[in-house]
């Protein structure tokens, strides 16, 4: 009876997920996860079971926030370090790909306003089970009025005019060029002279006529 309801039950359709296009380029470590990397070394030395990813995320933040900004400079110039290499391979890439590293950046949503305050809000915070920061961001935005939003909303106009006026001076270093016409080839039918079955009768009827004349 359970497999006969089973198949009668309607099946829900999964969404597809968009996939990204990869370019194969290694994103920047951050800083603080170089210093994760380290500390975890230092906790295993002290008998800490470093398995429990909540505990030693716990541990490794409030070790980080108690931190000078002279004890995390060799982390941060671990990152710039990184972040330039990154920026190397992305402008390779991009070269390769037929990209102008140098067009303007098209203007964010109020979104994406929103998720760069809120990463910054949690960063060497501990998140809860299982959860992920844009998780929490998308569950943060979905509580928010009109009336919360419009501080990013005044970004979004700010970043549009910004863009307009980067992309004017870009076009003028950057005049598009004209588009060859395509040319389109003619085609040409030929048609084939059908045979006439008619005309093959007659010549045959003419020949009979010959042959009978001459007897």
């Amino acid at each position: 009876m359970e497999s006969a309801k089973r198949k009668g039950s309607p099946v829900k359709a999964k969404r597809a997920r968009k996939v990204k296009k990869q370019d194969g380029i290694k994103k920047p470590t951050s800083a603080y996860l170089y210093f994760v990397s380290d500390y975890r070394m230092v906790l295993k030395k002290k008998g800490e079971n470093i398995s429990r990813v909540q505990e030693v995320a716990k541990l490794c933040g409030e070790a980080w926030k108690s931190m000078s900004d002279d004890e995390k400079k060799p982390y941060s110039e671990k990152y710039l370090t990184d972040r330039a290499r990154y920026l190397k391979e992305k402008e390779a890439y991009d070269k390769k790909m037929g990209k102008d590293p140098n067009k303007p950046k098209r203007p964010q949503t109020a979104y994406f306003f929103f998720l760069a305050d809120f990463r910054k809000e949690m960063a060497n915070k501990t998140l809860p089970d299982g959860k992920k920061i844009p998780t929490l961001a998308g569950e943060r935005w979905k509580t928010f009025t009109d009336a919360d939003k419009v501080i990013y909303e005044k970004m979004v106009e700010k970043d549009k005019a910004r863009y307009e006026v980067e992309m004017t001076e870009w076009r003028k270093q950057n005049p598009e060029q004209p588009k060859k016409p395509v040319s389109r080839k003619k085609v040409v039918v030929v048609e084939k002279e059908e045979s006439s079955d008619d005309s093959d009768d007659d010549s045959e009827e003419e020949e009979e006529e010959s042959e009978s004349d001459s007897d």
